[in-house]
């Protein structure tokens, strides 16, 4: 995987974590906090939290220049990724949160992850914040368009100005 293609996979890898969850950062995996993965990270794996942290403020970091290289760029392709990096980074929130919980007892990686949190919602403010929810009539498409879907019986489009096929 090239460069852009694995920050913004490790970017939706943050927005996975789940409390008590810590991150193996040389296998990129998820481990359960408990005393067996308290000895493997310090013995086996020689992982710890400042890895965490670089692997996070890294990763958010890289991220943030990504998106703002896609916003400059001429080609449809690099700019259509925008939605996506953004909707990530909004998701990569909710698993900064959780380890955030996970590492409560240390106040500055607390306090490192708050910033972190508070750097992407600063840089993030120009874009709305998307949801992502699909009921029976409609889908919220990014960011705030809402596409009827295909009614098959009538062989109609609703708000099909809207919907331009490819």
């Amino acid at each position: 995987m090239d460069n852009n293609k694995e920050t913004l996979s490790r970017l939706k890898f943050i927005g996975k974590i789940q409390k008590s969850e810590k991150i193996n950062t040389k296998y990129l995996g998820i481990q359960q906090e408990g005393v067996i993965t308290k000895l493997l990270r310090t013995l086996y794996y020689q992982d710890n939290r400042a890895n965490t942290l670089i692997f996070l403020q890294s990763t958010i970091q890289r991220a943030m220049e990504i998106l703002k290289l896609y916003e400059k760029s001429d080609q449809e392709s690099d700019r259509m990724h925008i939605p996506h990096i953004v909707h990530d980074l909004y998701c990569s929130k909710a698993g900064l949160e959780n380890i955030k919980e996970t590492y409560s007892t240390d106040v500055k990686l607390v306090c490192d992850i708050e910033f972190l949190i508070q750097y992407i919602d600063s840089t993030l403010c120009k874009y709305p914040e998307t949801k992502e929810e699909e009921t029976s009539d409609e889908i919220i498409v990014f960011p705030t368009e809402k596409i009827k879907p295909l009614d098959i019986e009538n062989k109609k489009l609703e708000n099909s100005a809207k919907v331009k096929p490819k």
